[in-house]
């Protein structure tokens, strides 16, 4: 059998949603904020202490793991955790908050070169997506919002590529039969949520781009993390501040 296990789960009604667990309405009375209808995902406190240096962003805390910096009408989260489950539950929540549009900046593994790198759409090796659609090998980003995107960056003369990437749920399985098959077609990237949450923005229909820094390379024969090298960081930062410049447009 197939997964998940209930044939045709994307078909049938859930017993409740994120609306019914959280609303803004929790968090009038604990700040003044209207509620934000764009956001940024990030992964890494290094943008989070970026984020809040730069634009000096209020703090919303929305329960023990979960808060919102907000920079006028842009709010960003940093997930606390990693993989698809966890960022699905979470993006579901700021959806119910309201948000509209979304772009999820993360780190990923590269398969040929470091740098930074548009998704293009994103291969399903992971098992939240199988929750929301039908079997398929992709999901894909929303293509306005993407090439938005993908005009700020050149914009603001950062150099990019733009790649599908490979969405798995178990970073010490990915293995060297699958990087030489993906790398040969044309995937540049390797990372734990985006599959997920495109699948999670059609059928909520919401927009979400995603952008992401290599921090190490998955060669054939070997290796190379570079997590806390300079380049990384700065590249990272730099996407951030890309991202939030395209959101502040209309």
């Amino acid at each position: 059998m197939v997964y998940p296990k209930y044939k045709n789960k994307h078909l049938k009604e859930a017993l409740f949603n994120a609306k019914g667990y959280i609303n803004w309405t929790q968090f009038a009375k604990k700040c003044k904020n209207t509620p934000p209808k764009k956001y940024i995902l990030i992964y890494y406190q290094s943008i989070l202490n970026h984020f809040r240096k730069k634009y000096q962003p209020k703090k919303i805390q929305l329960d023990d793991v979960v808060s919102i910096e907000q920079y006028k009408n842009i709010g960003v989260v940093r997930m606390t955790g990693i993989g698809s489950p966890h960022a699905a539950t979470v993006f579901e929540e700021l959806i119910a908050l309201g948000g509209k549009e979304f772009l999820n900046i993360g780190s990923a593994g590269g398969l040929s070169d470091f740098g930074i790198f548009l998704c293009q759409k994103a291969i399903r090796d992971e098992g939240t997506s199988y929750h929301y659609l039908p079997h398929g090998e992709f999901t894909h980003p929303n293509k306005n919002l993407t090439r938005k995107l993908e005009k700020q960056l050149i914009k603001s003369k950062v150099e990019f590529q733009k790649a599908p990437t490979w969405t798995i749920d178990a970073p010490y399985r990915e293995t060297i039969a699958e990087i030489k098959h993906y790398k040969k077609t044309g995937v540049k990237t390797v990372e734990m949520e985006a599959s997920a949450l495109f699948a999670v923005a059609k059928v909520r229909k919401v927009k979400i781009a995603s952008a992401f820094v290599v921090s190490d390379i998955l060669g054939e024969d070997k290796w190379d993390p570079q997590f806390n090298k300079k380049h990384v960081k700065q590249n990272l930062n730099k996407l951030f501040d890309v991202a939030v410049s395209c959101l502040l447009k209309k």
